[in-house]
């Protein structure tokens, strides 16, 4: 019987952490960074996408 109650906590875990990490990777690399207010690599490349952003514009 326990054994049945770690393998369906190890599959629900597994299955949190699978989704976690599919929901992140869609919001793109820095997106999903959960340092991205702070990081001064993110900040940089969401820079570089509002710049590509305005120049499709105009």
């Amino acid at each position: 019987m326990i054994n049945i109650i770690i393998l369906l906590v190890i599959l629900g875990y597994s299955a949190w952490v699978l989704v976690r990490f599919l929901r992140k990777s869609r919001q793109g690399a820095c997106a999903g960074c959960s340092s991205s207010k702070s990081c001064s690599g993110c900040a940089a490349s969401s820079m570089n996408e509002d710049h590509a952003k305005i120049k499709k514009s105009i």
